[in-house]
C-alpha cells in the first residue's frame, strides 16, 4: 500500500514539475514574439492651460547632444504631428537664471493642443526604428539635463490681458 501511495505522490510531482515547465517555456516564447522592437515609450506628456512653457536645464558640456536631440523631435514633430508644430517653438536663453550653472531652454507653446502629446521621447520613437539608435537618443538626452534636482519647469499659463 506505501508502494503504491509512493508511486502516485511521485506521477503528481512529475505532473506538476511538467506543468510548471511548460508554463515557464510558453511565456518565454510569447515574451520574446510579441515584444515590440521600439524603445519602450515614456509617459505622455500634455498640457492643461491655453500656453504653456517649459524650462529645460541642460549641461553646458551637453548643449550639442541635447540639440541634437532636439533635430530628431522636429524631424519626428514635422513627419506626424504638424497639429503641434504649429504652435511649438523651442527658445535658448543667454542667461542662466537656475543657479546650476545650466544652458536653459525654454520650449513654448502657443496654442497648446489639447490632448496632445509632448513627450518628446515618444515622439522620436515613431521615426526611429533601431532600437540601439533609440536608446542611445534616450541616454543622451537624459544625461544632459544638470545634476541638480530642478531639471525641466513645466509652467501652464493663462493670459490675464493682451496689449
Amino acid at each position: 500500500m506505501s508502494s503504491y501511495l509512493n508511486q502516485t505522490l511521485t506521477r503528481r510531482r512529475i505532473w506538476m514539475g511538467g506543468a510548471l515547465v511548460a508554463t515557464l517555456a510558453t511565456g518565454v516564447v510569447l515574451g520574446v514574439l510579441l515584444t515590440s522592437n521600439q524603445a519602450h515609450a515614456q509617459q505622455t506628456v500634455t498640457y492643461d492651460g491655453p500656453t504653456s512653457m517649459v524650462f529645460h536645464f541642460v549641461k553646458p558640456s551637453a548643449t550639442g547632444d541635447y540639440e541634437a536631440m532636439l533635430q530628431r523631435l522636429e524631424e519626428g514633430v514635422s513627419a506626424n504631428h504638424q497639429d503641434l508644430a504649429n504652435g511649438w517653438k523651442v527658445f535658448r536663453s543667454e542667461t542662466d537664471f537656475s543657479g546650476q550653472g545650466a544652458a536653459v531652454y525654454v520650449w513654448v507653446m502657443d496654442p497648446v493642443v489639447r490632448g496632445g502629446d509632448y513627450s518628446a521621447m515618444n515622439i522620436i520613437n515613431e521615426i526611429v526604428t533601431d532600437p540601439a539608435e533609440m536608446q542611445g537618443i534616450f541616454e543622451s538626452y537624459n544625461a544632459s539635463y544638470v545634476d541638480g534636482q530642478l531639471k525641466q519647469l513645466p509652467l501652464n499659463l493663462t493670459e490675464v490681458i493682451g496689449f
